[in-house]
């Protein structure tokens, strides 16, 4: 019997013609959930922060606070973790069986971030409301792969503005890992750097995060598989003795995961302003604006992972479009970023870290269904996401976002004109809190410079007429 089902997995994956096997594809799958458990575990982290009153002005979480119905900021981390956990198990395992590529979706540290600081805070959506805008966005994704506009629109992107759209996300989410581990916090004095006065819980918090990042770091070195997990345990099992955990006494072990909060939540009311014509016109060209940035978002994570597969294995880029894969892997990313948002998740992507189970030998879609299968696994351990301290949480996101910021080296900073736009895409993100008006801003500067300086051949009607939406976009943006 055991022999009759793995030769029937073995038919259904094409195991033998991909030149690989069953202990293979289980070690990938395997090693794609402890490197990757880490974003999952940290997009509720930062959606937590769309619901007002939810953290403090330090980026703690208030536990106890009531922040939607009769639920506490703690039970909807919870709930936030745990729908996590099973979209990305559900999506993985959906975009194995379709595509039978080892592929691994989840929720988008990207567009989380966007929906957290820009569309909720920014524009003062709530985040039913956000979920509602991020499923049409899915549809609207559906339809740009089908027609295969998704590739085009991908083209049209400068390749520097790209790779700087990562790095300012990078450098945005350390950013917010540096304010949330208290080793810088903002004071009516200015600007104050942590001391070694470890009385204070805050100095400890700061410290304890600079530790458990060195920690990370020689993890990563040593070739360490889930490093960024491993450390983010160790620093929840240090915040123990170190006092910097208060959460005992206070039910933050119960064990009701209170998943319903959010599923089938979408909020269409009042995302378009009834008030008057302008008012109308104007919410309208918002909701367009967001719904496009996120597609352009999604679009940059898939693409970005396709192409990277080439530097690991035979999974090139032009291997998946020449087998014709390319739009069903991005019909799949459009359908499972709609079902996600149903069930109270921002956008799903497809994660470029899935290239560790590829470096592993996986290489057919049973990789992704292995690791999906351990993120469903995963779901009833999401209560004890209410006991970990801002300290891990603070490792976690200044880790990602050094990684994230490694595509720099891919900007061409010897050519002024390419890197004047790209320095204002990445650095405009984390000043100005804004993923959006960094990568407007980048856009219009790069059209305008090569315009002017009669660079044609860099610029064309498509990209001149995003720098034009780019520019409405900031007009309409809040301040």
């Amino acid at each position: 019997m055991r022999e009759r089902i793995k030769e029937f997995i073995r038919k259904i994956f094409h195991i033998r013609e991909m030149e690989t096997s069953l202990k293979t594809e289980l070690l990938a799958g395997v090693t794609n959930y402890f490197t990757i458990i880490y974003a999952v575990m940290l997009v509720p982290e930062i959606l937590i922060g769309a619901f007002p009153g939810a953290v403090d002005a330090h980026g703690e979480l208030v536990k106890d606070a009531v922040i939607a119905g009769n639920f506490t900021a703690a039970e909807m981390l919870v709930a936030l973790t745990a729908v996590a956990f099973a979209v990305s198990g559900f999506a993985s395992i959906f975009m194995g069986v379709v595509t039978n590529m080892p592929f691994v979706q989840g929720p988008s540290i990207a567009i989380g971030t966007f929906v957290t600081y820009t569309i909720c805070k920014g524009f003062g959506y709530t985040y039913n409301q956000a979920l509602a805008i991020v499923f049409v966005s899915g549809l609207l994704f559906f339809v740009l792969s089908a027609t295969g506009a998704e590739e085009k629109i991908h083209k049209i992107v400068p390749h520097n503005i790209k790779c700087a759209v990562s790095a300012g996300i990078g450098f945005f989410i350390a950013f917010t890992g540096i304010e949330k581990a208290h080793i810088i916090d903002y004071t009516e004095e200015g600007v104050r750097f942590f001391s070694f006065n470890m009385a204070d819980k805050d100095n400890l918090s700061a410290m304890l995060a600079i530790a458990i990042v060195i920690f990370i770091v020689i993890l990563i070195k040593k070739h360490v598989h889930g490093a960024i997990f491993i450390g983010k345990m160790v620093c929840i099992a240090l915040a123990f003795p170190l006092g910097l955990i208060n959460a005992l006494g206070h039910g933050s072990f119960g064990y009701s995961i209170p998943i319903t909060s959010l599923a089938f939540k979408l909020d269409f009311r009042l995302l378009l302003d009834m008030s008057s014509p302008w008012d109308i016109s104007k919410s309208i060209v918002t909701v367009i604006i967001i719904v496009f940035a996120i597609c352009i978002m999604d679009i940059f994570e898939t693409m970005t992972l396709l192409i990277a597969m080439g530097n690991y294995s035979g999974i090139t880029f032009e291997k998946i479009k020449d087998k014709k894969q390319l739009p069903r892997i991005l019909e799949v990313d459009a359908i499972t970023t709609s079902a996600g948002a149903l069930m109270g998740s921002t956008s799903v992507s497809t994660y470029v870290e899935s290239s560790t189970g590829v470096i592993e030998g996986g290489r057919t879609g049973l990789t992704s269904v292995i690791t999906g299968l351990f993120f469903l696994l995963s779901i009833s351990f999401t209560p004890l996401m209410k006991v970990v301290p801002s300290a891990a949480t603070a490792t976690t996101l200044i880790v990602a976002g050094v990684m994230m910021m490694g595509v720099l080296k891919n900007i061409n900073f010897d050519d002024i004109a390419e890197a004047v736009p790209a320095f204002f895409t990445m650095m405009l993100m984390p000043i100005t809190g804004s993923l959006l008006i960094g990568i407007g801003f980048g856009v219009i500067t790069y059209v305008l410079i090569h315009a002017f300086m009669g660079y044609n051949t860099k610029i064309n009607a498509a990209l001149v007429a995003l720098g034009i939406l780019m520019f409405i976009t900031l007009m309409f943006i809040p301040r």
